[in-house]
């Protein structure tokens, strides 16, 4: 791991430099609870850890946001398609410089049109440990993250609804994403151990700025998770790499996890999770896992430049529940390491036709898709 531990030097160092005058200009203070955020039922599952909460030498956590929206101008123009939000830190004693324990934060968007334009932007950064806690408010029954940049925030809880703050270069989201469903939660310890917290749909509402131009939000589904791997070492080398996707229909929402052992490569896996649930409501109507689903990858594609392959259509099959994603609107994110310890992400919208057959009853609508492969992937393929 000694490559590993400098962290690639001179990034790391420009990155902390940047990060101390930026703690030094705006003076960030500890966290007070946001108002708003106050409920009968204290969800300590919401806020922020590290990896001393979790008893792991490593941990990684991201609060991930969706939502397939039409976004209207005052001129009139309409633009149908959807966006992605992913606001994240990892912590872990192997992450130090010149002895000095740091904390990764990185965070991430893409925006899918229906039209096939598609981008993604992505920030990330060091800043020293015992100060995470400016950024992140931990063990808390709210999320209040703060990207060390000051123009990305995410803040609030599934009671009062969360807000999303977001800039990157030409593209500002003031977004809020209120849910009415109960969470649900999907875990696994083999291969990769995770824990996530899910509340699988609700509406959004705000306005997005595309290259000075200003759009509201006039109709907006979305999806909401809070995801926690943990391992003793980086979590990408504990598999090859993992299949999720978020499908949502005029009744139905259906949510799928699987993951990929090193040893499973790209045909099998080793964890598999599907839920439907009553869109209307957040009712769990059927959930099924492992021997109940039979998975089918098809449309390959190899993306050379990553070394990688990855599927284009993906079906889950059970004895009554068939769901069925074929996105072809895909950004990349490219986290893929030199000391292998990274991955590539490939994530993906349909803006329709994506299918849910239930006990004979048949629907479509839109797909979020991720199709991850880890560096330690490559190398066991």
């Amino acid at each position: 791991m000694e490559n590993l531990n400098r962290l690639y030097n001179k990034k790391i160092i420009l990155a902390i430099t940047m990060s101390i005058l930026l703690v030094a200009m705006c003076a960030v203070s500890t966290w007070a609870k946001p108002s708003g955020t106050q409920s009968k039922i204290a969800d300590y599952t919401e806020g922020g850890h590290l990896e001393t909460d979790l008893n792991a030498g490593f941990m990684a956590e991201w609060w991930y946001l969706n939502g397939d929206v039409r976004l209207v101008a005052s001129d009139g123009e309409k633009r149908d398609g959807a966006l992605h939000v992913v606001l994240a830190h990892q912590e872990s004693p192997q992450m130090n410089l010149d002895g000095v324990q740091l904390s990764h934060m990185l965070t991430f968007y893409g925006l899918h049109f229906d039209d096939g334009a598609a981008n993604i932007g992505l920030n990330e950064t060091y800043i020293p440990y015992s100060i995470v806690s400016n950024y992140i408010a931990l063990n808390t029954p709210y999320v209040d993250y703060t990207y060390p940049d000051g123009v990305k925030r995410l803040y609030g809880s599934a009671v009062s609804g969360y807000n999303l703050e977001y800039t990157f270069d030409n593209i500002t989201m003031d977004l809020f994403f209120q849910t009415n469903v109960d969470k649900t939660i999907d875990e696994s310890s083999e291969p990769l151990n995770f824990t996530t917290y899910e509340h699988s749909y609700g509406t959004l509402h705000g306005s997005v700025i595309i290259d000075g131009k200003k759009y509201t939000v006039t109709k907006g589904e979305g999806y909401f998770d809070h995801m926690i791997p943990v391992s003793n070492q980086p979590w990408p080398m504990d598999m090859h790499g993992w299949s999720w996707f978020e499908v949502t229909t005029k009744d139905y929402q259906a949510v799928a996890y699987a993951t990929r052992s090193l040893y499973d490569g790209y045909t099998n896996y080793s964890y598999k999770h599907l839920t439907l649930l009553n869109k209307h409501n957040g009712k769990v109507l059927e959930q099924y896992s492992d021997d109940d689903i039979t998975i089918t990858e098809e449309d390959w594609r190899n993306e050379t430049e990553f070394d990688r392959e990855r599927p284009n259509m993906v079906t889950f099959s059970t004895l009554n529940l068939n769901v069925t994603v074929n996105a072809s609107s895909v950004v990349d994110l490219n986290m893929s390491r030199p000391d292998q310890i990274g991955f590539v992400d490939f994530m993906a919208f349909q803006p329709e036709n994506a299918i849910i057959q239930y006990n004979g009853d048949i629907e479509t609508g839109s797909a979020f898709y991720e199709y991850l492969v880890s560096d330690w992937g490559v190398i066991y393929s």
